[in-house]
């Protein structure tokens, strides 16, 4: 029997199969919360759906109620993988905060850092395992409905965000799990059409942004942005950088994400008027696990390891990242990626 929140899974399913009340799908998409509360996984609410499903909607019906399931089962698997994605952030940071305490008691460092990436690339992996199911499922429904010409425009953007977070939660399970074993995932290293990237990157961080009344703008060269680049990895890089932005950028404050050319390169940069860093601290600041001590007065959020995989990616595309800083002023990041001649095919 199908506890409380697949009770109601079904029963909305049913109603909006013979309403069509978009309203419902609202109801829906706030499943997403209660199925992960319950410690369901994406095959589960598939295995509900499908269930649900065959107890209604006959072999002798027309594609109709079947269209119109799909579209309930996508709201929900939307709602799903944007709530997963944030809340695996967080297990990821819960997981470091064991292992650091596991390293304090440790005696040999080099096997202790070793332990921790084994333990967070391990973590990362079981988080993204149902991050990939939403990812299939999203993808097949897409496909079944744009071959109807049923799929919901309204639904674009929610779509495309939680593809988007689900795709950044991925790259860091390939991320971490090269450096658990020493390595660099392989990159696939193509023209890329830089400000649409970053255009990505910051309306998913905008939502962020706005929680703390920051002033979220880009300023893009209009000349020729394209650079040679691995897309995952540029929009890894970016979205580190964002998200450090925004996290240590107190309430009110204010960041500009630009670009520039500069003698063969693009430089994308970064800017805040957050907490800043130190002088001393900066040398460290792409040390794995290395937090300063501002940075962590400022949020307990975060595991060290943003800026290091960020210099890695950066390293293997061929470019250089720098930084200006100062407490109390805020920081800039400057990444610099060799430029390219030749649009991207999308």
């Amino acid at each position: 029997m199908p506890d409380t929140a697949g009770q109601t899974y079904i029963s909305l399913l049913q109603s909006f199969c013979d309403s069509h009340d978009t309203s419902l799908l609202t109801e829906a998409a706030a499943l997403g919360n209660s199925f992960i509360e319950a410690g369901m996984t994406p095959m589960d609410i598939k295995a509900l759906h499908d269930e649900a499903t065959e107890s209604f909607i006959g072999e002798e019906d027309d594609t109709g109620p079947l269209i119109s399931a799909h579209r309930f089962l996508l709201e929900v698997l939307v709602a799903y993988g944007l709530a997963f994605s944030s809340i695996s952030e967080k297990l990821l940071a819960d997981a470091d905060a064991a292992a650091t305490r596991e390293m304090a008691l440790a005696e040999d460092a080099a096997r202790a850092e070793q332990s921790r990436l084994s333990l967070l690339a391990g973590v990362s992996h079981e988080l993204g395992n149902p991050l990939m199911v939403v990812k299939v499922n999203v993808s097949s429904i897409r496909k079944f409905l744009e071959e109807r010409n049923s799929w919901p425009e309204d639904l674009n953007e929610r779509e495309s965000d939680a593809m988007f977070a689900i795709e950044r939660m991925l790259t860091l399970r390939e991320e971490l799990l090269a450096a658990s074993k020493n390595e660099q995932r392989e990159l696939e290293i193509v023209p890329l059409q830089l400000n649409r990237i970053l255009q990505r990157v910051v309306r998913w961080g905008r939502a962020s942004a706005i929680e703390k009344a920051l002033t979220l703008t880009e300023e893009y060269d209009a000349g020729h942005d394209y650079v040679l680049g691995d897309e995952a990895a540029v929009q890894s890089i970016f979205t580190n950088l964002l998200s450090n932005a925004i996290r240590y950028t107190p309430n009110g404050g204010a960041i500009v994400v630009r670009t520039r050319q500069d003698e063969g390169f693009t430089v994308a940069e970064v800017s805040d008027n957050g907490i800043g860093i130190s002088e001393e601290d900066q040398p460290r600041i792409y040390e794995r696990f290395f937090r300063t001590e501002a940075g962590q007065r400022a949020t307990v959020f975060g595991i060290g390891l943003g800026l290091s995989l960020t210099r890695d990616l950066v390293t293997a595309l061929a470019g250089t990242i720098e930084v200006e800083s100062a407490p109390g002023v805020g920081s800039t990041f400057s990444v610099r990626l060799p430029s390219s001649e030749i649009a991207d095919s999308e």
